[in-house]
């Protein structure tokens, strides 16, 4: 009897869940799109506003970590930037900052431009409506009804209560590529499609992050940047150890909190590392 009451009780809070999640993500897509209402968020000493309800992320342990870290003419790619809390507040910490944010949801990379016209950052944040893997190319993206949980594996864009909203094919590029211009007639950057290579990449793209670092390589071997990392399984299976793997291989020192990793560079590449 106790076990199916919890189940009941179990159910009722995930579908209390879905309401509420649900609603909101609907108020957030409406208030971007008519650009109503641009709260003030803060995280630490940075602040900026957005269409965001809520200050969603702004405690995260990587953002602060990342803003401690970052010096002026620091450059900074927001891999899976979504609205974009940690470009934002690294615009307002430090404004001789470079901010290179991709976004692969067209309506979520539209959300993304509207706050940073919002705060006038459009000279300090470069969005780029692309996702990011092992190599440049087309892909597969699943729309959750969840905006956040979006993804290039549809596990993933059905977790928790939400589920797959529909399916569309985006530009994929990997970071390799974008450094040395490859694909510049996508990148909106000039005549050449060049960006400066990163101090610091912090990568968040709902289980795809083992793609995104293959196509890193050589990035992470010649510029060395710090590595912000949100660990998630990709379609179910635990990919962090073939992460960590990587990163080893590569010289990196992994720091790791729970759903953070601070990834810095302790050797030269191609040396062993503990």
């Amino acid at each position: 009897m106790s076990g199916r009451i919890d189940g009941a009780i179990r159910r009722a809070q995930y579908s209390l869940r879905y309401v509420v999640f649900s609603a909101y993500y609907a108020a957030v897509r409406r208030n971007h799109r008519h650009e109503w209402y641009a709260p003030k968020k803060r995280v630490g000493s940075a602040s900026f506003r957005s269409y965001e309800l809520v200050n969603k992320h702004g405690d995260d342990v990587l953002l602060h970590r990342l803003l401690h870290a970052c010096e002026p003419g620091d450059v900074v790619y927001d891999v899976g930037a979504n609205t974009g809390v940690y470009s934002l507040a690294v615009a307002a910490s430090e404004p001789d900052t470079r901010i290179v944010a991709f976004e692969p949801n067209p309506d979520v990379a539209a959300q993304l431009r509207a706050n940073v016209d919002r705060n006038g950052f459009g000279d300090r944040i470069t969005v780029r409506e692309e996702g990011v893997g092992a190599a440049t190319g087309t892909r597969r993206f699943h729309r959750s009804t969840y905006d956040e949980l979006g993804s290039f594996d549809a596990r993933n864009a059905g977790a928790w209560e939400a589920s797959v909203r529909d399916e569309i094919d985006v530009h994929v590029v990997a970071l390799d590529d974008v450094v040395a211009g490859v694909g510049a007639d996508n990148t909106g950057e000039g005549e050449d499609g060049e960006l400066p290579p990163p101090d610091h990449i912090k990568i968040d793209v709902e289980g795809y992050g083992l793609e995104a670092l293959r196509g890193a390589r050589e990035t992470l071997r010649s510029a060395r940047p710090t590595v912000y990392f949100e660990p998630h399984t990709e379609g179910g299976e635990d990919r962090t150890a073939d992460v960590a793997s990587l990163l080893r291989s590569l010289g990196y020192r992994i720091r790791i909190r729970p759903d953070a990793w601070v990834c810095t560079p302790k050797t030269e590449p191609g040396r062993s590392s503990d």
